[in-house]
């Protein structure tokens, strides 16, 4: 019986940040297991608390509040265009059905947009609006929805222009500050799994199995994200 591992670096911050909460959660609760790792478990605890300042000092940004409402601002424009875009290929004239074929292979090539990291949601977009008012430019025209396209585009700009603003000098070095911490709370966790793992072996499974099972469900979970 071992605690499973698996790439940390992949997960973004919040779920990162969760993880950790849940594995703190967990030993806290296992007194046994606790007086065997306190020493290891003090160290990880201050490391811990860092990335929970460095988080908390990046979510209280003003701007970053303005970044998550600008997102969700552009996917609904997204939605509806995507939307109405779907309802055209149910139209009674043949070209505008065509039409609205043509562009649903744009939207297909780039798959689930609101799914995305918000960079590569950026990036998504932009490109959809080149291929649309591009060669698809027609086709927009006559499916009906190219005031859709402008106000998506101008949505994705204002998107692009609060997150060039939010890197300023304080949120660098909050990021900086996070993504040191983070590697540093990862190493101390590897070492606690690795103490317990090797405390299976010496004093029996059967002393640390309800820890280990309970910690392999999280592990689970978190490996899916």
């Amino acid at each position: 019986m071992r605690i499973n591992k698996f790439d940390l670096l992949r997960l973004r911050n919040d779920a990162h940040f969760q993880f950790h909460t849940e594995v703190r959660d967990l030993i806290l609760k296992s007194a046994a297991v606790l007086a065997r790792i306190k020493q290891q478990f003090d160290a990880y605890e201050l490391l811990y608390a860092q990335v929970d300042d460095a988080l908390k000092k990046i979510r209280k940004s003003a701007i970053t509040e303005q970044i998550w409402e600008a997102d969700k601002a552009r996917i609904k424009i997204f939605t509806g265009l995507s939307a109405k875009c779907r309802a055209a290929q149910k139209h009674f004239d043949p070209k505008v059905v065509e039409a609205a074929r043509q562009v649903k292979i744009v939207f297909d090539t780039y798959g689930r947009i609101a799914k995305k990291p918000l960079n590569e949601k950026t990036s998504a977009i932009y490109n959809i609006l080149q291929e649309l008012k591009g060669k698809h430019a027609k086709n927009i025209a006559l499916i009906g929805v190219s005031e859709w396209t402008k106000e998506l585009r101008e949505r994705n700009l204002v998107f692009n222009g609060l997150v060039k603003a939010r890197f300023d000098e304080s949120a660098a070095k909050s990021d900086v500050v996070l993504k040191e911490a983070r590697k540093e709370l990862d190493k101390k966790y590897r070492i606690i799994i690795e103490r317990v793992n090797a405390l299976v072996i010496v004093d029996g499974a059967e002393n640390y199995e309800t820890f280990v099972r309970t910690l392999n469900v999280i592990v689970k979970k978190y490996a899916k994200f």
